[in-house]
């Protein structure tokens, strides 16, 4: 335990010990994204997976409770003065499901043209009782309404906050029957056209629970991405204390848990997967004990405070 500590800890200690020599424009940004992840408020998260959890069923196969998610998003999101776009298709597995990714775009204001994505999967299921029975219930509370909640959040923490490139946070359909959102996005970002204009995804998947007493939580990173997570993980790391965050390489593809950033590893464009690490999965995700009861609110929102740090840093503050 100490040991992983210790190789948490002295990059973090090197990097504050350096940041004199990066001039004041290092400073204010660490001061800039510090103070805004503060805003990041725990009761509002809760109240977000509480919400989403109570909504009978989030499996893609379950019209009513899909139809349910979207419109809480889509109100919830509006409420709080981030409304979103829907991008919607049409998902053909089994039958034909109509359903939608909604998405926020948060324009920078000096290099707009530059894009950091931010994700997470609105659906949810219960094996095997979703795969037998569409009305079986999910409630889905730690995979994914943890990432869901910290996304709307973030939307509402970010959406004054001067940032140099355009932030787009994008909540992903279908990631539980075969990632069908986060594939549609990272196709078109795939396409020639669209340049190099796309810095990180960053893929928000089950951060409400923590296994162990570390506290600790991962930007997963394949070796593209690497650079990136290493130059975000200090903010992340002084944005979310006490709560301890590391950088994880797992190289292309999955280290027993699969995710929406998987889509961007197999096209080799950039992206993160902030999660509550290797050592700490939920042992109920995709299962029907997955609800309410086993959210550790605190720890929710500490990630989601890393989350800020990450997104910001990538997406560079203009400072005073």
């Amino acid at each position: 335990m100490w040991r992983r500590a210790l190789t948490i800890m002295i990059p973090l200690v090197l990097w504050l010990g350096c940041s004199g020599d990066q001039g004041p424009t290092a400073d204010a940004m660490t001061q800039v994204i510090v103070s805004r992840a503060a805003h990041v408020r725990q009761s509002r998260l809760y109240a977000h997976v509480e919400a989403l959890s109570s909504i009978h069923s989030r499996w893609m196969h379950y019209d009513p409770g899909t139809t349910a998610t979207l419109d809480w998003l889509g109100e919830t999101l509006a409420d709080q003065g981030t409304p979103a776009v829907a991008d919607s298709f049409v998902i053909h597995r089994i039958r034909d499901i109509p359903t939608a990714n909604l998405v926020v775009t948060l324009p920078g204001q000096t290099r707009p043209n530059e894009y950091v994505l931010v994700g997470a999967h609105w659906d949810c299921q219960s094996y095997p009782e979703s795969w037998t029975d569409s009305t079986a219930r999910a409630a889905g509370a730690i995979d994914n309404a943890t990432g869901v909640a910290a996304l709307v959040e973030l939307a509402r923490v970010l959406a004054d906050a001067p940032l140099a490139r355009t932030v787009q946070i994008i909540f992903w359909a279908g990631e539980e029957i075969g990632m069908f959102g986060s594939r549609r996005v990272a196709t078109a970002w795939r396409h020639p056209a669209a340049g190099d204009s796309l810095v990180c995804v960053v893929n928000v998947d089950m951060i409400g629970w923590d296994g162990d007493l570390r506290r600790d939580a991962s930007l997963v990173c394949d070796t593209l991405s690497a650079p990136l997570a290493g130059a975000a993980l200090p903010y992340a790391q002084l944005a979310a204390s006490p709560l301890l965050v590391d950088s994880l390489n797992r190289g292309t593809g999955s280290w027993g848990v699969s995710s929406d950033h998987l889509q961007f590893w197999y096209y080799a464009l950039p992206a993160i997967w902030l999660h509550e690490g290797i050592a700490d999965a939920y042992p109920f995700a995709n299962h029907a004990a997955d609800s309410l009861p086993d959210l550790q609110p605190d720890y929710l929102a500490d990630a989601t405070r890393a989350l800020v740090g990450t997104v910001m840093a990538l997406a560079e503050p203009i400072t005073p």
